[in-house]
């Protein structure tokens, strides 16, 4: 087996770097570490949590060339290495790492790779087409959700699914409420619903916010764990909405089992997912998830039997649906059992791992066939 090097930002958070970290324990628990290298480029959370699974791990650092450099220079230790690269950013240095010394790369995929930058009308113009062209230098990628395929300059694309690794909840579902209702200064009538997600412009959380000025359930809060670029606009649209006092801005947050655990729905509202970690995670803890009806969504939600499907951008129908949901226990809990039982077990680090083992090796039939990459084949 050759040698696989993971590459990724230190400072990643959301989905991708829980998927990274999930990875990196699963590699360590079913004894798979000799056959991984972990390279981080910069310091931070997800550097952090690596290291302390005990798999070797690499810091690189400096500007994009001198990480190229160093990228190069490490892959050279090993006599067939394997680059697999997370994220736009990094894919676009694994495709320059590796363009002229004959070493395959490959990628995860975990979002569309259009809706990256949206944020930013410069890099929504110029990062997708770069990012494009990196892709069509990979061996093959792999993707989280099977929508993501369409959209893919490679021939060879393989499922990998996300995999949910999350410690046990000691407290209760009315332990966790009180904690949020002291902390925040609110009564005990209070009632959450919320998302844990970065605020970027793919997260459509100003329809939630606009949701919430209609939500008729008296008492009901909204907690947003996460922080981002439309921090401001949203603070902005929650006072002009009339909904201030509604609407409670966490911040970036760690260890959410408090969080999920104190809501009674997580709602993403996103134009675009691969396999949300988030929905993963409320629903491990408990709470009913409410999804935009877009390709990822429906098929974590299984067609709107484990969790319920709301038109992307329509604040006025996910309205009605938070207040049906908050006004019906019974129908609530079912969809957290359904959750629970069919949805979860599809996604376990084991099946992660053996997804990774069984596409690294149809990658390697790749190289083989075509003598693309005469360096390492």
């Amino acid at each position: 087996m050759r040698t696989i090097f993971v590459f990724f930002a230190g400072n990643e958070r959301g989905g991708a770097a829980a998927h990274i970290s999930t990875l990196a324990r699963a590699v360590v628990r079913f004894k798979k570490s000799p056959h991984y290298r972990f390279v981080s480029l910069g310091q931070g959370s997800l550097a952090d949590a690596v290291a302390t699974t005990g798999v070797r791990l690499h810091v690189i650092g400096g500007n994009a060339l001198h990480a190229v450099a160093q990228l190069k220079k490490l892959l050279r230790t090993e006599r067939k290495p394997l680059l697999h690269a997370h994220g736009p950013r990094m894919n676009i240095l694994a495709a320059l790492a590796t363009r002229w010394n004959g070493m395959p790369w490959t990628s995860t995929i975990h979002s569309h790779p259009y809706y990256d930058f949206l944020g930013s009308s410069l890099k929504s113009r110029v990062y997708p087409k770069l990012h494009m062209w990196s892709l069509k230098q990979a061996v093959g990628l792999f993707i989280v959700q099977a929508s993501l395929a369409d959209v893919l300059p490679t021939s060879t694309v393989l499922d990998v699914p996300n995999a949910v690794d999350l410690p046990p909840q000691s407290k209760t579902h009315e332990a966790c409420v009180e904690v949020w209702q002291k902390r925040l200064g609110l009564d005990s009538e209070s009632r959450f619903i919320g998302v844990a997600a970065r605020f970027d412009p793919v997260k459509n959380l100003d329809v939630l916010i606009r949701a919430m000025a209609r939500v008729k359930t008296p008492n009901t809060h909204l907690l947003l764990a996460g922080d981002g670029e439309m921090r401001a606009s949203l603070q902005s649209l929650a006072e002009q909405l009339g909904v201030v006092d509604r609407v409670h801005f966490l911040g970036f947050m760690t260890g959410l089992a408090d969080f999920y655990s104190a809501i009674d729905i997580h709602v993403l509202p996103s134009k675009s997912e691969g396999t949300p970690f988030c929905v993963l995670e409320a629903g491990t803890y408990g709470a009913a998830n409410i999804g935009s009806d877009i390709p990822g969504l429906r098929t974590l939600l299984q067609n709107g039997q484990a969790g319920v499907l709301t038109p992307v951008g329509d604040s006025e129908v996910l309205a009605q649906q938070i207040d049906q949901l908050l006004q019906h226990d019974e129908e609530r809990e079912q969809y957290v059992e359904a959750f629970r039982s069919s949805v979860l077990p599809n996604f376990s680090p084991e099946k992660m791992l053996e997804a990774y083992e069984r596409g690294y090796t149809v990658l390697e039939e790749d190289i083989l066939r075509t003598h693309q990459f005469t360096r390492s084949s």
